[in-house]
């Protein structure tokens, strides 16, 4: 029979698979072999280059700039007027004199706020000249425009401190006397006392009293000679604080110093004099005492009733000159009061005066702003002060001018414009002031000129560029104009040439990497290889290079990611 056992379909149906399998196998490996180039390209950096050629290459740095005036002049009113109409427009020239604007007619604020501020200045003036307080010899010096210095002021006020305190130590001095003989009376008394109680007087008591008063009298004698000194020195001091105060102008930060200066040294001075007299007193004191002893001594041997009519002597004597002692402390003390007063009623004058004075001035300032607003007072127009170019407009009809603010900006015949833009600091190495730019449009200009002024640094990038300023001379260019020069070295034929973005550089120094080929039995492989150059020159986007190349090597431009040398690449818009 021609039927097929299971065993033998079995056997039929994994041969069939195990083909198909093969079959399948071989398909995959065939579809790699022939696209793995293919794929393996898209791996690789993708690179763009440019053939090695002889070409030109122009050194020269182009930039572009707007044309400012040089010395712009400033155009200004000194007061406040309303703009009618404008009668000239930017880039005009006009002659000295020539209207810039029409002005409204009306009368100036700047000159009512002055007159008004004048009014009130008076009105409060003379005010205080009609004050009752005020006699009429002030009122004649004020009006007059004579008012003391501060010299005379600060002398007026010494002799009236000097008085008043000249009386009070006049009183101090009664005092003491009166205290020295209540103290003597006191002493007296006690000692009688004790002589009537005391059958004998002990020497030796009295000869350590003296010895104790004379070293007591010894140190005062030193300390008050010290005193002295001191007393000589503060004055001295005072003297030429008074002197620099007479110099000083009254409310400054050095009057006010030296004034607390000069408080200072006078109280130290007065310090100095009351431990002074102190000392001087109580010598005094010891004086009487030594007197006392002395009587004492001298009248040991009368009996008591001899010294009981001496003592009462002696006391009736104190009460005697202790009330006429009184009776001139009343009077001097009635005298310092009325001192007082008056210094007092000179302190106050002296304010008025400085007062009316400082009123009186701020009058006549301002009487003087009205008039130099007067003489300054625009007709109906603003004109040029000088012959020019208009470089700006800062108003238009309808709005108002303000006191010293620009109202336009020119451009004074004679004068240069100035123009500049930046450029990187390799660019800038090679030039120089004075050197001449030329306009990148030449043709378009008439006696054009540009002279390079400065080289600074620019403010914006500090670090890596430089701001190129040129004075430019051309009638047919204005301020707000932009311009476009070029400067540097003239253009120039090489051998080699490449695009700038394919030199590189290392610390090994400047080289271009090359494209070389190499067959494979999948295709052609590219190989990045390194060749070290030399720039001979360069500009905004070729660089003339020398090195072992023969003229048409193609150098890689840029890539997709970093290349390094030997490595394989892909060229742009290839498989």
């Amino acid at each position: 029979m021609n039927e097929m056992t299971d065993a033998e379909r079995a056997a039929n149906k994994r041969k069939n698979m195990i083909k198909n399998v093969a079959i399948v196998f071989l398909v995959i490996l065939l579809i790699l072999t022939f696209f793995s180039q293919t794929i393996m390209n898209y791996s690789l950096p993708e690179v763009a280059t440019q053939m090695v050629e002889s070409g030109t290459v122009s050194p020269q740095i182009r930039g572009t700039g707007t044309i400012e005036a040089d010395e712009p002049y400033e155009v200004s009113v000194k007061e406040t007027r309303k703009i009618a109409s404008v009668a000239v427009k930017v880039g005009d020239h006009v002659e000295k004199g020539a209207v810039i604007y029409y002005l409204e007619e009306m009368e100036s604020p700047d000159l009512k706020d002055a007159q008004e501020k004048l009014d009130d200045l008076k009105q409060s003036y003379e005010m205080s000249l009609l004050r009752g307080d005020i006699d009429d010899e002030m009122i004649a010096r004020v009006t007059s425009g004579y008012v003391p210095t501060f010299a005379e002021f600060r002398k007026k006020l010494k002799s009236a401190t000097e008085k008043t305190e000249a009386l009070k130590k006049q009183i101090e001095e009664i005092e003491d006397q009166i205290n020295a003989i209540e103290e003597a009376g006191d002493y007296t008394s006690k000692r009688y006392k004790y002589d009537k109680a005391t059958d004998e007087y002990t020497e030796a008591e009295v000869d350590y009293r003296l010895t104790e008063m004379d070293l007591i009298e010894d140190r005062y004698e030193i300390d008050i000679k010290e005193l002295d000194e001191d007393i000589d020195e503060l004055e001295k001091q005072i003297d030429e604080i008074e002197d620099e105060l007479a110099d000083a102008e009254e409310g400054t930060k050095k009057y006010d110093r030296l004034l607390a200066k000069y408080t200072a040294a006078e109280r130290a001075l007065a310090s100095k004099k009351d431990e002074k007299e102190s000392k001087e007193d109580e010598i005094q004191g010891f004086a009487r005492e030594r007197n006392y002893i002395a009587l004492v001594r001298a009248q040991k041997t009368r009996d008591d009733s001899q010294i009981e009519t001496q003592q009462e002597q002696v006391e009736m004597h104190n009460t005697l000159e202790i009330t006429v002692l009184q009776q001139k402390k009343e009077a001097l003390q009635k005298e310092l009061d009325e001192a007082k007063e008056d210094r007092d009623d000179l302190l106050s004058n002296i304010s008025r005066e400085i007062e009316l004075d400082a009123s009186r001035k701020a009058v006549e300032d301002q009487e003087k702003v009205i008039e130099e607003l007067e003489k300054n007072a625009l007709g109906g127009e603003i004109t040029a002060p000088i012959s020019g170019t208009i470089s700006s407009l800062a108003k238009t009809a309808g709005q108002s001018t303000a006191a010293n603010e620009p109202v336009a900006v020119m451009q004074m015949d004679g004068k240069d414009m100035v123009m500049s833009f930046s450029v990187s600091n390799d660019q800038a190495k090679n030039l120089k002031v004075g050197d001449i730019a030329e306009p990148q449009n030449a043709w378009y200009y008439t006696n054009f000129k540009a002279t390079l002024k400065s080289i600074t640094a620019d403010s914006t990038s500090p670090n890596t560029k430089k701001k190129l300023t040129f004075t430019v001379s051309c009638p047919d260019v204005q301020a707000g104009q932009s311009v476009s020069l070029t400067i540097g070295e003239r253009s120039d034929r090489y051998d080699l040439t490449v695009p700038s973005s394919a030199v590189r550089e290392d610390s090994n120094g400047k080289f271009v990497l090359i494209i070389k080929s190499k067959s494979s039995p999948l295709g052609n492989r590219y190989i990045a290889s390194r060749v070290q150059v030399e720039v001979l020159a360069s500009d905004d986007t070729t660089s003339a290079i020398s090195g072992s190349l023969e003229g048409y090597e193609y150098v890689i431009t840029t890539s997709t990611s970093p290349v390094e040398a030997g490595a394989q690449v892909r060229l742009a818009n290839s498989q």
